[in-house]
């Protein structure tokens, strides 16, 4: 049902008419076959470059105009020839934005998590190279005999790709100047995995932190997450913010799956975390299609433009966190907890009026 209506959404979309090209850094645990990728987890990493174009509707403001993203090229490297593609491009002083590597949720085929992946870069404005871990997933949110056969699959994919991360992120990390990590939903177990749970990973981001670390829609529990992973957090990262939505339906379904709330909500209630930013995201603007505005779960990050801009607008550009409030982005709703205002979007980043952080 979600497949038919995005289809039918982005069939009813402006056409587009502005384009931007793009290489994308991939690497991936799934195996692959003579047909592609597998949902197969993989004891080895796959390499290779994506040249993607995106078209964006003329006229409109980047981080909510209608997208489209389709593959144009696509070349397999070994791991040497890959990493020295990315550090020529992490090194870019033309480009004058950190390497950026995303990590997808659940249900994701692998031309729609690059697509996702794109789309978070583009309308957070980000300047860097784009580096995005494809995990195995389903390509549909239900799988036959039940709706929870996908999402349990997924969950047991995830859990055993944390590994792969760390070596993307380690790898990342020690060619590029700094590096910005972005995970979403489900995503965000295989991330916190990579940083936290990984060794030696922590051990290396701890000697040279991202320079952020956005966590969209976790899918995790919130018990597991306050417990395990935010104490440690603000080691790895310079700056750290979760973004949650009280509308988000699927993430709504995944407490009834898991029998407990999910992290999303620390953003809105509970006491708040050292050193991470809680940000409520439930009225922020989003770029859905009509249908999937009206229909749709409000859960992908490729439409969360608020929320993208936020996160690269202040986190990832060092801004103090009060300048939200400055800005009319946001409101204070206690001690690191914010609140985005209806329909307002930072169009850039906040000027030498608003304190900036070192």
């Amino acid at each position: 049902m979600i497949a038919l209506l995005v289809g039918a959404a982005l069939a009813l979309a402006p056409v587009p008419a502005d384009t931007v090209v793009d290489t994308v850094f991939v690497a991936s645990n799934r195996r692959r076959t003579a047909r592609g990728f597998s949902r197969v987890v993989s004891d080895s990493l796959w390499y290779g470059v994506y040249v993607t174009r995106t078209s964006s509707s003329s006229g409109a403001a980047r981080a909510l105009s209608a997208m489209r993203v389709t593959r144009i090229d696509s070349t397999a490297l070994d791991p040497a020839q890959w990493r020295a593609r990315l550090r020529t491009a992490a090194r870019d002083t033309s480009a004058g934005g950190a390497a950026l590597v995303f990590v997808h949720g659940y249900s994701s085929s692998p031309g729609e998590a690059v697509a996702q992946g794109v789309q978070v870069k583009e309308r957070g404005g980000h300047r860097g190279p784009l580096i995005l871990f494809l995990w195995p997933t389903h390509e549909l949110y239900v799988a036959p005999p039940t709706p929870a056969r996908a999402y349990k699959d997924d969950a047991r994919a995830a859990a055993q790709s944390g590994g792969a991360l760390a070596r993307v992120v380690r790898a990342v990390d020690s060619l590029a100047v700094s590096t910005v990590l972005v995970a979403h939903s489900m995503g965000s177990r295989v991330a916190l995995d990579a940083s936290i749970t990984d060794v030696a990973t922590y051990t290396q981001l701890a000697a040279h932190p991202l320079r952020a670390f956005g966590i969209f829609s976790p899918d995790i529990g919130a018990e597991r997450f306050r417990d395990a992973f935010a104490p440690r957090l603000p080691t790895v990262a310079r700056r750290i913010a979760i973004y949650g939505s009280s509308n988000d339906y699927l993430l709504g379904a995944a407490v009834m799956i898991n029998g407990e709330r999910r992290a999303s909500g620390i953003t809105r209630r509970g006491t708040p975390l050292a050193g991470i930013e809680l940000v409520d995201a439930t009225r922020g603007a989003r770029a859905e299609p009509v249908l999937l505005a009206l229909l749709g779960p409000r859960h992908a990050v490729r439409w969360a433009s608020a929320a993208l801009a936020d996160f690269f607008r202040v986190v990832v550009a060092g801004a103090d966190p009060s300048c939200r409030v400055s800005v009319g982005a946001a409101d204070a709703e206690g001690e690191g907890r914010w609140r985005l205002r209806r329909g307002s979007i930072p169009s850039q980043v906040p000027g030498a009026d608003c304190i900036s952080q070192p």
